[in-house]
């Protein structure tokens, strides 16, 4: 499980020359010796796993990531991490890890975990010797950085954050650097060692800390195939949760069972995350109604007509008091969906028709007024932002990709560009997410209460 409440951030923090040289570094062709040093020590790693790309219907987009190479039964133990190769705190206190962190860095090649940092690519710069536009995404190698990284608006070239137009997590995009700056250090200013070890951390740390070679999993509640099993000594074991097929990538979940939205998944790690993405927002109307901590159980109505309870008389319970909408895919989606519908992400798979029945059967309790107050805010939302759907997708981010490109093209690499970018396919993403609430508010059957008959 990976961290809730911290981010996940991939940036270049140091001088050219260590640039240069974390550029040339591959970690696809080291993976080898990282299973070497972590069998080495206690652990233990399937043999038909290997890091690898996965596959994609974007030839120009690579993703790195864990990968089977042959057929793996369901419930066979993938890696297994002794608590004795992990970097923990026995209160799970973060600060306490980082500076254990700090302190094992400082130990230079004399540290156990000397070859685990250095296969650590969170302190490199974005690849930038793949031909033909191609970018590599994985651990480490992105240009994209976690909205924590983007400069301030108060910084020159701070674009992203105007770009995301308002849309949440604006006025939030910085918790996550002044939380470490503020908890751990005294406001201080951080040293480069301090940053690394926060970087190092943020990118690859578990709840429990850091925890080699789980730690190389991607993320996707969709086609997740994985679970976790802590031992009576305190290590953790990855384990099949289904069958994995040969090419097939190993996935993990950094947002367990709706509690983290799209949203949140952007604003600690820097990327959309692939379907199924859970959208959530509020307007000053949602906000006034949330004070009450009992609003938002009055959406659903049971076969007998009590309000918030099922035919058992259980209640319906709203995933959160907020606006959300759960986009399936381009053409299916959910309103104000529950717990009970949100819990299996992370948690297991649904196929498309599996979900289309969940959610036929959700709407059918969720009253067409709620229904219609989430409709009118996501088209005043839409409506009010600066520029259309229509206009990022086929003017304003192909523009800034090809001025990208260009620089790009002269070996240099403009972060404020790409910062900007994916500030822009983002905001896409979100605007894309409300229309898609506007058009189910519109075509779906939803309960009528007796005024609307």
């Amino acid at each position: 499980m990976k961290l809730h409440l911290l981010p996940t951030i991939l940036t270049a923090v140091f001088g050219s020359a260590s640039a240069a040289k974390d550029s040339q570094y591959d970690p696809i062709q080291n993976f080898p010796a990282l299973v070497e040093w972590f069998t080495s020590h206690g652990g233990q790693i399937d043999p038909r796993i290997t890091l690898g790309y996965e596959p994609s219907t974007n030839p120009k987009v690579r993703i790195r990531g864990m990968i089977a190479t042959a057929h793996i039964e369901p419930a066979t133990v993938l890696i297994h991490t002794p608590a004795s190769l992990m970097i923990s705190d026995f209160d799970r206190n973060h600060c306490e890890v980082i500076q254990r962190v700090v302190e094992e860095l400082e130990l230079g090649e004399e540290s156990k975990w000397d070859m685990y940092f250095n296969f650590d690519g969170s302190s490199s710069v974005p690849t930038s010797g793949l031909d033909n536009g191609e970018e590599e995404q994985g651990h480490g190698q992105r240009h994209t950085r976690t909205p924590t990284q983007w400069k301030t608006e108060d910084q020159p070239g701070s674009r992203a954050i105007l770009e995301l137009q308002g849309l949440p997590p604006t006025g939030d995009t910085h918790r996550h650097i002044n939380w470490y700056t503020s908890a751990c250090n005294d406001s201080e200013e951080l040293t480069s060692i301090q940053l690394k070890a926060f970087v190092m951390f943020l990118t690859r740390a578990a709840d429990r800390g850091m925890v080699p070679m789980y730690d190389l999993m991607n993320h996707h509640n969709g086609l997740i195939n994985t679970r976790l099993q802590i031992d009576e000594e305190g290590g953790m074991s990855v384990i099949a949760a289904t069958a994995i097929e040969e090419n097939e990538p190993i996935y993990n979940t950094y947002s367990r069972g709706g509690g983290e939205s799209t949203v949140d998944v952007f604003n600690t790690y820097g990327f959309v995350e692939d379907y199924p993405q859970l959208w959530r927002w509020s307007d000053v109307d949602m906000i006034v109604k949330a004070e009450d901590p009992n609003h938002a159980f009055g959406r659903y109505v049971g076969p007998d007509e009590n309000s918030g309870v099922d035919a058992e008389g259980r209640g319906f319970e709203p995933n959160s008091h907020h606006y959300e909408v759960l986009v399936i895919s381009p053409t299916l989606a959910a309103l104000h969906p529950t717990k009970a519908l949100v819990h299996i992400l992370g948690n297991g798979r649904r196929t498309i028709d599996e979900w289309r029945v969940e959610i036929n059967s959700h709407h059918a309790t969720l009253r067409k007024s709620h229904v219609n107050a989430m409709h009118d805010s996501a088209l005043a939302v839409l409506s009010e932002l600066p520029t259309t759907i229509k206009e990022d997708e086929n003017t304003i981010l192909p523009n800034e990709r090809r001025l990208f490109e260009k620089v790009k093209k002269k070996g240099r690499v403009d972060q404020s560009k790409a910062d900007t970018i994916q500030a822009i396919e983002y905001r896409l993403a979100f605007k894309k997410a409300l229309k898609s609430a506007v058009d189910v508010a519109r075509s779906g059957q939803f309960y009528l209460d007796s005024e609307e008959l």
